[in-house]
């Protein structure tokens, strides 16, 4: 679908454009990467190696602080209380998942 919602995100995949609370936000190409990736795959578990080789590529899958910061970030974007993510949680040790209920 063209448009997702996930809580107060909305994602709109042919505008390239992300809302929360119907507020715009700025993402840069790599956090719009991460997700897209993650509302491709809905309350799916994606491990560190996966989300790094998807969006940095094969040689890059062991740089998981990369993906510390960038999730940080997106956080910082996306969620009310960045410190309690609702959304965007950390399966620890193994990845991250994008929690839409």
């Amino acid at each position: 679908p063209a448009l997702t919602r996930v809580g107060t995100i909305e994602v709109d995949f042919e505008k390239r454009l992300v809302r929360v609370s119907n507020n715009e936000v700025h993402l840069t190409r790599i956090e719009y990467k991460l997700l897209q990736i993650m509302l491709r795959n809905p309350d799916k578990v994606l491990t560190h190696r996966q989300l790094l080789n998807m969006v940095w590529g094969p040689q890059h899958v062991d740089q998981t602080h990369y993906l510390r910061v960038y999730m940080g970030q997106l956080r910082r974007k996306l969620e009310a209380d960045p410190a309690r993510p609702k959304h965007i949680r950390t399966e620890p040790g193994v990845g991250y998942r994008l929690v839409t209920g």
